[in-house]
């Protein structure tokens, strides 16, 4: 509920919320002002289009961001309905509200947020009893982060403001203390610039500069359009408000973001501001009566009055600092706190203003400078529904498909890494259900799923802790899943991560910057992927207390028949890896007599694991309760010819996959448990493998070794 006029100061309320709210929820605005035809939309300076409301019924929340009351002859405040979550969104510039607005939020809200944190006192002295939080106005200056910063040029320092001639605006202070320091100075200049120019203020200030008979004060009147509005910012070397109040000075905000120098004054939305080298404060004189002529000339508390010789001393720090080498060398940490404000470092914190649940997404925090009361956030979430699922939020499901468990897992956790960026940030839910996969691939039959059975339900809760803050209960709801879901357009996210899949692995695992991506992911698994709390504790029992502190070398020998997915169709035999065993212990200098190391060993091969303990005895460690291909089924295998070897049919998911009645969760936690192993490792060799890439992805501190098929320089993969 605001205005479609977004180029005003509080037009600024509407169109940041409607921008960051539509990403993600379902958002109509209405206007306060005049009636939509049927079907019109509304532009955003982004591009965005958002609808028209024609009527205030049947909307979940609602949010009134425009003037509630302003004076006698004011009759637009039209009360949002009851039936749903009532937030008014301000911004005011003084220490006590006006009596009208407060009986209005009392009757009329559920909740009220303003843009600066210090205005929750205000609210509550004024005798505000609704729901009170912050919630800063978040300006699109994205652009303005990414230009370099601009020195003074030529030696002349240029002050500026933008701002209209208010009287709390304290533009005829700020020209006063100007003209008393650097009246006679040609090397200094101040440019005050207001799209509007009316008012005793304005007049004040002209007959000001014209007494004076300076030449470096240029009073700018233009109707700037917002590219020329930041061309002239940019090209300020100092900012400057000598400001009695404001609600949230936009001003500052913005010439942070082009790395400039502040000098402003001392009040409660400045505050956040001030920290950084090259922002200079300004101390109050004293208190005066916060007057408004456009409210009927009635005074509504008090406003700070700025100190004359604080005020001329702060604009000689800034001269001379932006003058310094220093502010070149610092602009990049104002730069750093003006990113605060942008669109998306806010993003989150106006998601969860309507969506309290949003925030289990993890990763970007909400803003520090914003303020969610408890009381608000167990209230909305009652409208807003789980998840924001009543107000349009949708899910992203990443389903079950006919591979092994590790492309499952792998394909999962692509989109759930890559979700981090997106702009709107969804849950990325897994739905790895075994009878709903055997609905998509029918008739055909599976060739490799196996890991849980048609009744089972997802897969995700028989291994791991729900995600997010999400019951096990929802995860295994379809309602859930799909009522408020998309499906993935790319199974295994290749259009983003087209080297995750075995089939491009061998180039992944020599990618210069695989180490980088393996961090990515590591952080993101760390943060979302957790075990159940009796396989973690098997985990740490069997690996922690086997190892006992010894170098470990973990050893991923998989059957011949994958040779399909490796380099030149050629895959390491079970003898190649005693054969890299005993050579990683050379290179370490480590005795293979000695107790000093040990090898931890996965494998779905009998022989594989005999095979070891002859070479080396009481040093392997192995979890024994595994289904493994037993010795004589290979030795069968070894009689086939080569197309026949590589061949679906080998592998142990092929062969329990044939029959339903074997599927089972255990079988995707003995691969589980065997990655576990692989990546607590100081040194993981292995082939081109799902498995390999996932261990490489939990742990960033194993080596990774490729186990080449025939004698090759050593090189890490």
């Amino acid at each position: 509920m605001g205005r479609r006029a977004f180029g005003t100061g509080i037009g600024h309320l509407s169109e940041s919320l409607l921008e960051l709210l539509s990403r993600k929820y379902q958002v109509d605005l209405w206007d306060i002002h005049s009636r939509p035809a049927d079907g019109e939309t509304v532009t955003l300076s982004t591009g965005r289009q958002v609808g028209l409301a024609q009527n205030l019924d049947g909307y979940q929340v609602y949010i009134y961001a425009d003037v509630l009351w302003n004076g006698v002859n004011y009759t637009r405040f039209t009360p949002p309905p009851a039936d749903g979550y009532r937030i008014a969104y301000l911004a005011f510039d003084s220490d006590k509200l006006p009596p009208e607005w407060v009986e209005i939020l009392n009757e009329h809200f559920d909740a009220v947020f303003f843009t600066s944190a210090h205005l929750i006192e205000v609210a509550r002295l004024s005798g505000v009893t609704c729901h009170v939080g912050a919630l800063p106005l978040a300006i699109p200056t994205e652009q303005n982060l990414s230009r370099p910063y601009r020195p003074v040029a030529g030696g002349r320092v240029r002050f500026g403001t933008l701002s209209s001639y208010h009287r709390r605006k304290g533009l005829d202070h700020l020209v006063s203390a100007f003209l008393a320091e650097f009246a006679d100075n040609s090397d200094v200049e101040l440019v005050i610039h207001s799209n509007i120019a009316f008012g005793e203020t304005a007049q004040t200030v002209a007959s000001m500069v014209e007494v004076a008979g300076a030449d470096n004060v240029r009073l700018s009147t233009d109707n700037l359009s917002e590219v020329a509005k930041n061309q002239l910012l940019e090209s300020f070397d100092v900012y400057v408000n000598a400001s009695l109040g404001e609600g949230y000075s936009v001003g500052p905000r913005e010439a942070l973001s082009f790395g400039k120098v502040l000098a402003i004054t001392d009040l409660g939305s400045h505050r956040p501001l001030f920290g950084p080298p090259g922002v200079f404060s300004v101390k109050e004189s004293h208190k005066a009566p916060a007057i408004y002529p456009e409210i009927d000339n009635r005074q509504f508390g008090m406003q700070q009055v700025p100190d004359a010789a604080d005020l001329r001393r702060a604009l000689r720090d800034a001269y001379n600092f932006a003058k310094s080498q220093e502010a070149a060398a610092t602009a990049n940490e104002r730069k750093r706190l003006g990113a605060e404000f942008t669109l998306q470092a806010l993003e989150r914190s106006y998601w969860a203003l309507v969506d309290p649940d949003s925030q289990a997404l993890g990763g970007r925090h909400l803003s520090s400078m914003a303020a969610l009361p408890d009381t608000h956030t167990k209230a909305v979430r009652e409208k807003a529904g789980r998840h924001g699922t009543r107000i349009g939020a949708r899910h992203l499901v990443v389903p079950a498909h006919d591979g092994g468990f590790f492309s499952l897992y792998n394909a999962f956790v692509s989109h759930l890494v890559w979700s981090k960026h997106d702009s709107p940030q969804r849950l990325v839910l897994p739905d790895w259900d075994a009878g709903r996969l055997l609905e998509r691939v029918a008739p055909k039959e599976i060739v490799s799923y196996c890991y849980s059975g048609p009744r089972d339900g997802n897969l995700w809760n028989h291994l791991f802790e729900p995600l997010y803050d999400l019951t096990a209960e929802e995860l295994d709801d379809e309602d859930f899943l799909w009522g408020h879901s998309d499906p993935v357009q790319f199974a295994f996210n290749e259009s983003r991560e087209p080297l995750l899949t075995y089939v491009h692995a061998y180039r992944l695992y020599q990618d210069p910057d695989y180490q980088q991506i393996r961090r990515q992911y590591s952080s993101v698994i760390q943060e979302h992927v957790r075990l159940l709390p009796e396989y973690q504790r098997e985990l740490d029992t069997h690996l922690v207390d086997r190892r006992a502190g010894r170098f470990l070398i973990a050893a991923h020998v998989k059957h011949p028949s994958h040779a399909v997915e490796q380099p030149d169709f050629e895959i390491a035999d079970r003898y190649r890896y005693v054969e890299l065993v005993r050579q990683e212990l050379k290179e370490r200098g480590i005795r293979e007599a000695s107790d000093d190391w040990a090898v931890f060993l996965a494998t779905e091969q009998e022989r594989v694991v005999e095979l070891f303990a002859d070479e080396f005895g009481d040093r392997v460690i192995r979890f024994p309760d595994v289904e493994r291909i037993p010795t004589n089924t290979d030795v069968q295998f070894d009689s086939l010819d080569d197309a026949q070897k590589i061949a679906d049919g080998h592998q142990l998911q092929h062969i329990i996959a044939q029959d339903t009645s074997r599927w089972s969760p255990r079988l995707a936690w003995e691969v589980i448990r065997d990655a576990k192993g692989m990546a607590s490792a100081d040194v993981l060799l292995h082939a081109v493998s799902n498995v390999a890439t996932a261990a490489s992805l939990m742990d960033t501190r194993v080596a990774m070794r490729f186990a080449h098929a025939r004698v090759r320089p050593s090189s890490g993969g």
